[in-house]
């Protein structure tokens, strides 16, 4: 039972006992852009016709984290699905006071529904499972994301809550908190520009966030930049409220039915994370 502790106290300080496994992107656009409804806002903003699609996505972070997805986007009679599955590997860590060394992963199920409710104003709502395994010891919660978005055909808005839910299981007795987030995000295309620019503004229990991106639009490629705000209480305070994003590049390529992207942020001292996504449209 010693080592459970050990290895939530050392958890602690990289910022995952809060369930922080849900923040992770889950391909290059999110990396980029910190959104996870960046293709929705884009298909509506240039009115593109929907493609159901599949795509796989692989993402290394700093200390030999990385992360693998897989992500299904269909239509079903009117409602748009979008069910997915990570799976982040936190690597090998060792306590350097004794010596041990254990194994830490997430594995994360969700599905988004996408429902038209006018042909300006749609919603979204998102259930996510998280299953987290420390060496022997492992933890299970629910978390649900809701969003409004409404069209003003060149400026696209939304309004969210996400991760708000229940922990199921618990490691220890120590009662953990999900990492819970609101805020608002728009998306502006200027007129005879091809250039599509994304804010997004999200707040947190001790901290605010904010990210801006743009993505230049050449024919079957783009090219996307963005830049991400410092958690305020970063380097003081609690450590599972610091997560530092930065400066972040990004290449999306199309060739037949597929869609390659590649992405790269820089996150300071702390190191950098790459990105590679492949898309596969299906119709």
């Amino acid at each position: 039972m010693r080592h459970i502790f050990i290895i939530v106290i050392i958890l602690l300080t990289l910022g995952h006992t809060s369930y922080n496994g849900l923040l992770f992107p889950k391909n290059n656009i999110e990396l980029i852009t910190n959104s996870s409804d960046y293709f929705i806002f884009k298909n509506i903003i240039l009115s593109d016709q929907y493609h159901d699609n599949f795509s796989s996505n692989y993402t290394t972070f700093p200390n030999s984290v990385s992360s693998n997805s897989l992500i299904y986007n269909i239509q079903l009679s009117g409602l748009k699905l979008t069910p997915s599955i990570q799976i982040i590997n936190y690597g090998e860590i060792e306590d350097s006071e004794t010596g041990y060394k254990f194994r830490s992963e997430d594995y994360i199920l969700s599905n988004q529904l996408h429902k038209n409710i006018t042909n300006n104003f749609l919603s979204t709502f998102e259930l996510k499972y998280l299953y987290s395994k420390i060496d022997n010891f492992h933890s299970s919660i629910l978390a649900t994301k809701l969003n409004f978005i409404y069209n003003l055909n060149f400026l696209v808005f939304e309004i969210f809550l996400d991760n708000y839910g229940t922990i199921l299981t618990t490691y220890t007795s120590v009662k953990e908190k999900l990492p819970e987030n609101y805020g608002y995000s728009l998306m502006y295309k200027p007129k005879n520009l091809n250039l599509l620019f994304l804010y997004k503004n999200e707040f947190f229990r001790n901290h605010m966030d904010f990210n801006l991106s743009v993505e230049l639009m050449l024919n079957n490629n783009s090219i996307f930049m963005g830049i991400s705000s410092i958690g305020q209480d970063l380097y003081y305070g609690n450590f599972e409220d610091d997560f530092f994003t930065g400066t972040s590049l990004g290449l999306k390529t199309k060739y037949k039915n597929f869609d390659f992207m590649l992405g790269y942020q820089n996150l300071g001292i702390l190191g950098s994370s790459t990105s590679l996504t492949i898309l596969k449209s299906l119709n």
